[in-house]
């Protein structure tokens, strides 16, 4: 005969967790360089295809990852204010010292 199991719910085994990038990094005004940079060229490839859907006479597309778009131009927004944050106090504490 079988046994019975019991209702309770046994913990998955703990798997080591993939490394995560930390929350805060330090960056200077070469590596914002090199964001800005990588975004001019997302910009231009979009700019683009602009162009290229006007040309052909396209009218609408439909795009599979448009919400995730929407979420990542929020959160230049959010890493801009910030990076503007964190130079600002990084200004106030030089005049202090």
């Amino acid at each position: 005969m079988a046994r019975k199991r019991s209702g309770k719910k046994v913990p998955a085994p703990r798997r080591p967790s993939p490394k995560r990038n930390p929350r805060k990094e330090p960056y200077d005004s070469q590596r914002i360089t090199a964001v800005v940079e990588r975004m001019r060229e997302q910009a231009a490839r979009l700019s683009a295809l602009a162009r290229a859907l006007d040309d052909a006479g396209v009218k609408k597309i439909v795009v599979d990852g448009h919400a995730m778009l929407l979420r990542g131009l929020n959160q230049i927004d959010n890493f801009t204010d910030n990076a503007t944050r964190g130079a600002r106090e990084e200004r106030t504490a030089l005049e202090h010292h």
